[in-house]
């Protein structure tokens, strides 16, 4: 049985073997193909269909080869976009979900909150595990903008470790039976960033954050 040296090539790179094959460049493969024309028996030559097959194939592999290529080139690019973005970001505020609540000295960075109307407010602390740490009464506030100030003490106003929290803030209408779970959002400077983590990391108000967190950029205001 005659084997086809063109067909064989392009279905190994199809295939993808376990052992590793040299790329066929377009110079190599009309060469190959002129040979494979050359060689062929006179007495049962390819058919047409044969030959804009292999040709199709061929040019096939060739676009994939260069598509995966391109696609390698703009990962990389954005890769190197995505770090310079991220080190930009250093010495900037940023503002991001106050459901991350990081907590470094005793202190934190304030979470803002909005009220529609005046409600009973109730802020509650757990740790990175679920564990309830402390439950806050905030008492009865007023419709519009309000904020939190957490002082990093548990209920026993024992300081708590550094580290990364969860807040959830609850507002309950006069009225109302069930208390709503609002929105909350935190400002904090970034001072750090994580290269080794995948994606990096920003490191704000000891929160960590992906660039996908971040829900704006602010100008630090230096009257504060």
């Amino acid at each position: 049985m005659t084997i086809d040296p063109v067909a064989a090539t392009a279905a190994q790179a199809v295939a993808g073997t376990a052992a590793p094959t040299p790329a066929v460049s377009q110079t190599e493969f009309l060469q190959l193909f002129v040979a494979q024309l050359q060689h062929q028996d006179p007495l049962s030559p390819l058919e047409p269909n044969e030959l804009t097959s292999q040709l199709a194939q061929f040019s096939s592999l060739e676009q994939l080869t260069g598509v995966n290529t391109r696609l390698d080139a703009l990962t990389q690019a954005s890769q190197k976009s995505t770090d310079t973005t991220v080190f930009g970001l250093i010495g900037r505020e940023v503002t991001f979900d106050g459901g991350q609540l990081g907590v470094k000295g005793g202190e934190s960075a304030p979470v803002d909150y909005t009220l529609n109307a005046a409600a009973d407010v109730v802020a509650t602390v757990r740790n990175d595990e679920g564990e309830l740490v402390r439950t806050i009464e905030l008492g009865r506030q007023s419709a519009g903008p309000q904020r939190f100030e957490f002082d990093g003490k548990n209920g026993n106003g024992v300081e708590l470790p550094d580290g990364s929290y969860t807040l959830e803030i609850t507002a309950l209408a006069p009225g109302a039976e069930t208390p709503k779970k609002l929105a909350l959002t935190t400002r904090a400077v970034v001072d750090g960033v994580d290269l080794t983590a995948e994606p990096p990391v920003l490191v704000a108000g000891g929160v960590r954050l992906t660039l996908d967190q971040v829900q704006q950029v602010n100008a630090i205001d230096t009257d504060e």
